[in-house]
């Protein structure tokens, strides 16, 4: 590595993103300008080269006038991917691709396909990732409308393999292409590029200052190169298709004589840059209304839960979290407000004041959020304790602003795990789906209350109350009782635990549900007249179809039978009686468990 790529790398270090949260900063006023992302995920040997062409075209985005933000490894995690990446007008990846058909699998795997291979923990090494498939960027990201998605160096994307693999027939090239646009033009881009090589063409700038189509765009030939090189325009045997995995799409293929399908684009050819720049969803640096000779400065920073919060945390003044791997309170939500676009660089130190994590944050002027996961450098959860995080603004001059901290407790003591089944079924005393074995792990000793409250909050059953127990995992076995030996009543409940320790206390809740079916309604208030869709799960596994009685106000009841799915799962489309009058339907539901027994259960609904 040449000493002048360590020092860009080096820099480039601090210009990365937190946590796990992808929140709209409010910007100043001002012309929007297109926000850019530029990603780069570990390619073993090839990360540094990755790196060096992403930082290229990341600095000609700049120089073109867009709002830059780089998720660069080793810090190019999926949680920082979607705190940058939503509502961007240009996305750029350079990475591992992992797409299909593809000599690993038989058939499409989009958890893992035909996206994006990140670094497995902040600071992961080059050769650990993880791949991020296509139902992975439609279930979480939102581009802004015409937005414009560059993959460079991917393995698939373009249509070829990987290398040493033999160059693929036209029809399995452009099946490769067409599955790797797919997820990307679902979530707002309007075309995706892919090359395998890097492309001579200053695309940033031809998008902020040309009105070229897309498809002129890609056949510009490479200057200065010889003819038909894969750095620009090929035409040696270019073909285009219409999509089969997206709609009205377009698959643009430009391959090599000796090379193969290194270029590719898809989605609405026809579209223009400035139909790009007309969605600009970022802003300039400065904005007008801010003083360039002056450092950013960050007027307001503050901590709370973040959004996967349970119930309360009841830590005093302080903002506490539980990061601990059960899913709940993970993160700690920071909330800043910053004078102009500047990066935050962050530092979070321990109560003895030793540095345990560092990250940056790209925030535009105004008010942004970013989210800490309670994990170190390292990428291990931290301890319990207390946690300084410092924000320091920083401006692209390398002017930098004052300091501002928080704190934050960090308070893992008991890790709830998720019952042994969503939902039992207990008094009709068969053996099928008799209890449910609620879980709490103490990590240390801790003094415990463990609850199950029903839905409005009232007490159901006292489990342990204020106890002090030692580290370990306990189990407690509901049999559908209350606390007077009495059966609880159809409905969720929660298995609710309170763990105090020195440092502070807190509540988690995990739900279950009580009964012999989970009636899901396609509307909550259907109308008299209309059609209404009724998917049911049973507790325990039935051995026939169910039957449903209907009873709508003023109207005879009638029955209606459910689609066995599964020994377990059932659906029902039915058209209300378009008479009588609105009030309440109430719906019953009967059927026999795979034992004989009548299991009965229902859902009332308000009907209009």
């Amino acid at each position: 590595m040449t000493a002048l790529l360590v020092a860009t790398l080096a820099a480039l270090a601090f210009q990365l993103a937190p946590g796990s949260l992808a929140s709209t900063a409010v910007r100043a006023d001002g012309p929007p300008v297109p926000k850019a992302v530029f990603i780069v995920g570990p390619t073993g040997s090839l990360t540094d080269t990755d790196l060096a062409d992403a930082e290229k075209m990341a600095s000609q985005a700049e120089a073109a006038g867009m709002e830059v933000h780089r998720i660069f490894f080793p810090h190019a995690t999926w949680d920082n991917v979607l705190a940058n990446i939503q509502g961007a007008n240009l996305v750029v990846y350079m990475g591992h691709g992992y797409g299909w058909p593809s000599p690993y699998t038989s058939e499409l795997t989009e958890s893992r396909q035909d996206g994006m291979g990140l670094n497995s923990f902040d600071g992961s090494g080059p050769n650990q990732y993880t791949y991020y498939g296509a139902s992975k960027i439609r279930e979480s990201i939102q581009l802004a409308p015409n937005a414009v998605v560059f993959l460079n160096h991917l393995c698939y994307a373009s249509g070829n393999g990987e290398p040493g693999m033999a160059i693929p027939g036209e029809d399995l090239a452009r099946e490769r292409v067409d599955n790797f646009a797919s997820g990307w033009l679902e979530v707002g881009a309007r075309v995706v590029f892919a090359y395998g090589w890097w492309q001579k063409l200053n695309y940033p700038d031809a998008l902020m200052t040309t009105d070229k189509t897309m498809d002129e765009l890609f056949m510009t030939v490479a200057p200065g190169r010889s003819a038909g090189s894969p750095a620009g325009y090929v035409g040696w045997n270019d073909a285009r298709f219409d999509s089969q995995r997206t709609p009205g799409a377009t698959n643009h293929l430009d391959p090599h004589q000796k090379h193969g399908y290194y270029r590719a684009v898809s989605g609405d050819l026809s579209m223009t840059a400035s139909d790009f720049r007309s969605s600009a969803n970022g802003t300039s640096d400065p904005p007008p209304s801010a003083n360039p000779t002056d450092p950013p400065e960050i007027t307001s920073l503050t901590a709370s839960q973040g959004a996967s919060s349970g119930p309360s945390l009841n830590a005093g003044d302080t903002p506490s979290f539980t990061p601990n791997g059960d899913g709940l309170d993970e993160q700690l939500l920071l909330t800043h407000t910053v004078t102009r676009n500047a990066y935050l660089d962050a530092t979070v130190t321990n109560s003895e004041g030793q540095l345990v994590r560092t990250y940056s944050i790209w925030s535009p002027a105004g008010t942004g959020a970013s989210e800490w996961n309670g994990r170190d450098n390292a990428g291990s959860y931290v301890s319990d304790g207390l946690y300084t995080l410092t924000y320091v603004p920083r401006d692209q001059a390398g002017q930098t602003g004052d300091p501002v901290a928080v704190q934050a407790l960090v308070l893992t003591a008991a890790k709830l795990l998720n019952p042994s089944k969503p939902a039992f079924f207990a008094r009709d005393a068969d053996s099928l789906a008799a209890k449910v074995a609620l879980k709490v792990k103490l990590n240390k000793t801790a003094r415990l209350t463990w609850q199950v409250l029903a839905d409005d909050g009232s007490p159901v059953r006292t489990i342990k109350s204020d106890v002090s127990m030692a580290a370990g995992k306990y189990v407690y076995k509901w049999d559908g009782r209350t606390n007077s030996g009495a059966w609880a009543p159809d409905g969720w409940y929660h298995s609710t635990v309170t763990a105090t320790t020195s440092l502070g206390s807190y509540t988690e809740e995990r739900q279950v549900y009580l009964g012999a079916y989970r009636a899901t309604p396609s509307i909550d208030s259907p109308a008299r007249g209309g059609q209404l869709t009724l998917t049911i799960l049973s507790s325990e596994p039935m051995s026939g179809t169910l039957k449903l009685t209907f009873r709508q106000p003023g109207v005879q009841p009638w029955d209606a039978s459910a689609t066995r799915l599964t020994s377990k799962k059932f659906k029902l489309t039915v058209t209300l009686d378009p008479g009588g009058n609105a009030g309440t339907l109430d719906i019953a539901i009967s059927g026999k468990d795979k034992y004989g027994g009548t299991n009965e259960g229902g859902l009332s609904l308000p009907l209009r």
